[in-house]
């Protein structure tokens, strides 16, 4: 229970530091079947009983299209009983944007991964746009926050990453984030100790990414250093001191 306790505060201290979640609110979640997205959705699916407003929520699971076997199709049975218990409604939408990453790395595009995440965006956004939702919430935690900087950084020569809040097409969509506080460890540890229905990722570049070299680089070469230096590097992007960077 002290795990669950610790996932609970620090998921509550986002969603009310943020202000995440308001009375009326229309909520998609980005359910990919990994673990981060499978403690993401019975959170928020137990914080109704807690809040003392109602807002609606949807599980959403994209068949991204990858060539898979017939675990997949287990794991997206198992899926849709997890949301059940939980009294979440659940929904499978089937798409090509896995094949469309496919084609793109036949072509010789250096990053195939890119066009996979814009497409499956652009579903979530029609889909909100198209039903009244107001919010998707990602199951995006404090380590895909600190990749995120070191990637934009190296790759892209710019100092930013994901906000545990994004506004969207001038308010009218908000990207919600509330595992933000919370460890990528703590998250796998949740999960496995609650038996949750993971479903493997059947992308087959989902171990080459760039995300994946730069979590391991972390991991080996600078957390290694000394057990303080994560939460550190964590503060530090909430901690920036403009005066000191050029302009």
């Amino acid at each position: 229970m002290a795990l669950y306790h610790k996932l609970k505060r620090l998921i509550g201290r986002a969603l009310h530091r943020y202000e995440m979640l308001a009375p009326g609110d229309r909520i998609l979640i980005a359910l990919s079947g990994g673990a981060d997205s499978l403690v993401l959705t019975y959170f928020l699916g137990e914080w109704r009983r807690k809040v003392q407003f109602d807002y609606q929520i949807l599980a959403v699971h994209l068949d991204m299209g990858f060539p898979r076997g017939p675990e997949y199709e287990e794991g997206l049975k198992r899926l849709a009983a997890f949301c059940e218990d939980l009294e979440v409604p659940f929904r499978l939408l089937k798409t090509d944007c896995g094949m469309q990453a496919l084609e793109a790395a036949e072509r010789g595009k250096p990053s195939p991964c890119f066009v996979c995440s814009w497409h499956r965006r652009k579903h979530l956004f029609r889909l909100a746009g198209e039903e009244g939702f107001n919010k998707i919430a990602f199951g995006h935690h404090r380590d895909d926050l600190v990749v995120t900087f070191f990637l934009n950084m190296c790759f892209h020569g710019e100092l930013s990453t994901i906000l545990p809040v994004q506004e969207m097409f001038q308010g009218r969509l908000y990207l919600i984030r509330p595992l933000i506080l919370c460890e990528k460890s703590a998250l796998q540890a949740f999960a496995q100790k609650e038996d949750f229905p993971i479903v493997e990722n059947p992308c087959p570049f989902s171990g080459e990414t760039r995300r994946v070299f730069m979590e391991r680089w972390l991991e080996e070469h600078l957390y290694a250093i000394n057990p303080k230096v994560r939460g550190s590097v964590f503060r530090a992007i909430f901690n920036w001191r403009p005066e000191y960077l050029p302009r």
